[in-house]
C-alpha cells in the first residue's frame, strides 16, 4: 500500500497554522539563546517605545483641550452683542484712530478679563477693532493702543482661515511696548454672524511655560528630548536632554519626515554614529507633530554582552523564522484578501463579483459560498427593483392618463387669447402661468428636474395666487449663485408655498410675505419655504413632526400613508418623496412659534444633472 502525499491546496485551514506553529517554535527553540537575547532586547525598546508614545500621546491630548479651551474663547465675542456694537462702532474707515469712550473701553476690559480669569496659561488678550484700536487684557502701559493688524506678518494665515481659528508659532508681536517676548497665539477673524462682515480680530497670545508643564508632568526619559513642531516645520519648543546638547540642536532638522502623521509612529533613527528611538504623535486638531528621542545605547547598556555573543546566530535565526513565516502568511492571506476585497465592493452595491476558488480547504469553500450568496443577491435585488419600478411606472401613468394635457393646454391658450384680445391681461397671466404649472406637473416623466425649471413652476404658482389675494400676498426668492443646475424633486416646493399661503397668510387682513430661499452647504442643499404669517402652537409643531415621523415609518414598511386633516398631507407626501428618492440622506424640518410664522427646511445632497450621468456611467 503506497501513501501519497496530498498536495498543498488539499490541506485543510487548521493542519497549515499547525505547520506554520511548528516551524516557528521548533526553530526558536533550538537556538534559545538568541531567542532570549532578542526578546529580552526588544522587550526593553518596545515597552519604552510604548511609554514614550502614551506620554507623546497625552502630551498631545492635553495640548489639544488647552487649545480647544482657547478656541472656544476665540468664539465668544461673535455671540457678544455688546462686544460687537462696539466693533462696528469702531470697524470702518471713518473711524480710523476715534478713540473709545471711558465706558466703551471699561466695558471691553472686563469683557477680556473675564476670558483670562483662572487661567494661568495665558499671557493676555487683544480684540483689535478695525480702527486699528487695541482693547487688551493688560494695562494700556504695556500695549500699543493702535495696531494695523493687517501689516503683521502673521496677519495673511489668519485671514486665510476665512473666520476659523488659527495657531500661530511662537513670535514677537509688535504691539508690546518691551517687544523682548516670545508668544506662540491662537487667532480668529471676528465676523458679524448675518452678513459674515469682518469687525476685527481677537488673538490670544499663550505663555511659552505651556509646554514645558506639560512636558514635565509627562516625567519623559533622563537621557532624552522632545522637540514641538508643526507641519510647515516651524518649532514652537524644544527640550534638549542636558547631556547631548548639540545632538538635540540638530535633531530637529532630521525629523521633519515624520510630521505631519496622523497617528502614533516610532522609528530608529541613525544620526552621527548614533542611534535613536524616535516617537511621534500627530494631531489633526492643532497640527502639532510631538516627537521624543531617546538614545538606543542609553536603553541597551546591560545587554550589550549578550548581543555581541548571540548576534550571528539571532541573524540566522531570524532569517529562518521570516522566510518560513513569509511564505506561509503569503499564501494563507492571499485568498482571504481577495475575498475581502471583494466583499468591500459588493457592500457598495456591485453584485458582479465572485472569488476564484484556487484551494480546496476551508477558504476555498467560504469563497465558493460567497459567489452563490453573491449571485442569490444579485437575483433578488434585481427582482425587486424591476418590479418596483414597474409598480410606480403603472401608478404614473394610471396618474397621467386621467388628465388629457393637450385639451388643457388648448383651452388656456384660447383663454388667454380672448382675454388679450378684450384686454384683460390678469386673466392673459393667469391662464398663461397656470398652463405652465400643469405642464410642469403633468408633461415631465422625471423624478428629478433642475432648481431652475422648479423654480420657474413656483413663480408661476405665486403669480396665480397673487391674482386672487392682490397686494396682501407678497413673495421674495433669495437663491444662492449657481444652485440653478441642482437637481431637486419636481413639483416640491410648490406645496410648500401652498401650504404657507393657505395656513399662514390666509385670509389675514394685512396679508404676509412667502420667502423661499436656496442655500448650499459643502455637499447638501438648504431649500427653505418661510412666512410671517400667524405661526403654529407648540401643540400644533408637536403634531406635524409626529405625522411626519409617522410617513417616514410607512415608507419603511413599504405602506400607505394614513390620511389626516390639514397641511399634513401635502408634508407627508413631500417627506414620503423624498425618502423614496434619498433614502436617509434627505430631511424635511419644520420651525415657528405662534404670531412668527412658519419655516419649513428640505435638506437634499447638492447633485447636478452631469454628476448624475457620470454616476450612472
Amino acid at each position: 500500500m503506497s501513501f501519497r502525499f496530498k498536495p498543498l491546496k488539499s490541506w485543510s485551514l487548521r493542519a497549515k497554522i499547525l505547520l506554520i506553529f511548528l516551524l516557528l517554535i521548533s526553530i526558536p527553540l533550538s537556538l534559545q539563546g538568541v531567542a532570549t537575547y532578542v526578546d529580552f532586547s526588544s522587550s526593553i525598546e518596545r515597552r519604552t517605545s510604548d511609554y514614550t508614545a502614551q506620554l507623546v500621546d497625552q502630551i498631545n491630548r492635553n495640548l489639544d483641550r488647552t487649545l480647544m479651551e482657547m478656541q472656544r474663547l476665540t468664539l465668544m465675542p461673535v455671540y457678544d452683542s455688546g462686544v460687537l456694537s462696539i466693533l462696528r462702532k469702531y470697524g470702518g474707515e471713518d473711524s480710523l484712530h476715534q478713540q473709545p469712550t471711558v465706558e466703551e473701553r471699561s466695558k471691553m476690559q472686563l469683557y477680556i478679563a473675564s476670558m483670562t480669569f483662572d487661567r494661568p496659561e495665558i499671557d493676555s488678550i487683544q480684540i483689535f477693532a478695525g480702527s486699528g484700536y487695541t482693547f487688551s487684557s493688560l494695562a494700556p502701559s504695556a500695549i500699543a493702543a493702535y495696531t494695523d493688524v493687517e501689516r503683521q506678518p502673521w496677519y495673511s494665515r489668519v485671514e486665510e482661515a476665512r473666520g476659523a481659528w488659527v495657531l500661530l508659532p511662537p513670535h514677537r508681536p509688535s504691539y508690546y511696548l518691551d517687544g523682548n517676548q516670545s508668544y506662540f497665539s491662537v487667532a480668529r477673524l471676528i465676523r458679524e454672524p448675518n452678513t459674515n462682515r469682518t469687525l476685527g480680530l481677537v488673538k490670544i497670545d499663550l505663555k511659552q511655560t505651556l509646554f514645558k508643564q506639560l512636558v514635565d508632568n509627562a516625567r519623559m526619559e533622563e537621557n532624552g528630548g522632545i522637540v514641538v513642531q508643526n507641519s510647515r516645520e516651524e518649532l514652537f519648543y524644544t527640550a534638549p536632554a542636558e547631556k547631548d546638547t548639540e545632538t538635540a540642536k540638530l535633531l530637529p532638522d532630521r525629523i521633519r519626515e515624520l510630521s505631519g502623521r496622523s497617528e502614533t509612529a516610532s522609528q530608529l533613527l541613525h544620526m552621527e554614529g548614533n542611534e535613536y528611538l524616535v516617537v511621534s504623535n500627530y494631531s489633526k486638531y492643532s497640527d502639532i507633530n510631538i516627537v521624543s528621542y531617546i538614545p538606543v545605547a542609553s536603553l541597551l547598556v546591560e545587554t550589550k554582552e549578550l548581543r555581541n555573543f548571540t548576534l550571528l546566530a539571532g541573524i540566522i535565526c531570524l532569517v529562518l523564522a521570516g522566510a518560513f513565516a513569509t511564505y506561509f502568511s503569503y499564501r494563507l492571506t492571499k485568498p482571504l484578501g481577495t475575498l475581502v476585497r471583494k466583499m468591500r465592493l459588493v457592500e457598495r452595491g456591485d453584485f458582479k463579483q465572485s472569488v476564484p476558488a484556487v484551494t480546496e480547504d476551508e477558504i476555498g469553500r467560504l469563497g465558493s459560498g460567497f459567489n452563490r450568496m453573491v449571485e442569490e443577491i444579485d437575483r433578488l435585488v434585481h427582482e425587486v427593483y424591476v418590479l418596483g419600478m414597474r409598480e410606480r411606472e403603472a401608478e404614473l401613468a394610471a396618474l397621467q392618463s386621467q388628465i388629457h394635457p393637450h385639451f388643457i393646454y388648448n383651452t388656456l391658450e384660447s383663454i388667454s387669447m380672448l382675454a388679450r384680445q378684450r384686454g384683460n391681461e390678469d386673466v392673459s397671466e393667469m391662464a398663461t402661468a397656470l398652463g405652465r404649472l400643469i405642464r410642469s406637473a403633468v408633461e415631465q416623466d422625471l423624478s428629478l428636474i433642475r432648481l431652475g425649471e422648479e423654480l420657474e413652476t413656483a413663480e408661476s404658482y405665486i403669480r396665480i395666487q397673487k391674482m386672487r389675494h392682490g397686494s396682501r400676498l407678497r413673495a421674495m426668492f433669495d437663491i444662492e449663485e449657481g444652485l440653478e443646475d441642482c437637481l431637486v424633486p419636481k413639483l416640491l416646493l410648490q406645496p410648500l408655498i401652498e401650504n404657507a399661503i393657505m395656513h399662514g397668510i390666509g385670509d389675514r387682513e394685512q396679508g404676509g410675505t412667502v420667502y423661499v430661499t436656496a442655500a448650499r452647504f459643502e455637499d447638501v442643499v438648504l431649500l427653505t419655504v418661510s412666512d410671517d404669517g400667524r405661526g403654529m402652537s407648540e401643540e400644533e409643531l408637536a403634531a406635524l413632526r409626529g405625522s411626519l415621523e409617522e410617513a417616514a415609518a410607512d415608507d419603511a414598511a413599504n405602506m400607505p400613508a394614513l390620511p389626516i386633516r390639514g397641511h399634513g398631507v401635502a408634508l407627508k407626501n413631500i417627506k414620503q418623496r423624498l425618502l423614496l428618492i434619498y433614502g436617509g440622506d434627505c430631511d424635511l424640518e419644520i420651525d415657528g412659534s405662534l404670531g412668527q410664522g412658519t419655516a419649513f427646511t428640505v435638506t437634499l445632497p447638492f447633485v447636478t444633472q452631469k454628476e448624475q450621468e457620470v454616476g450612472i456611467k
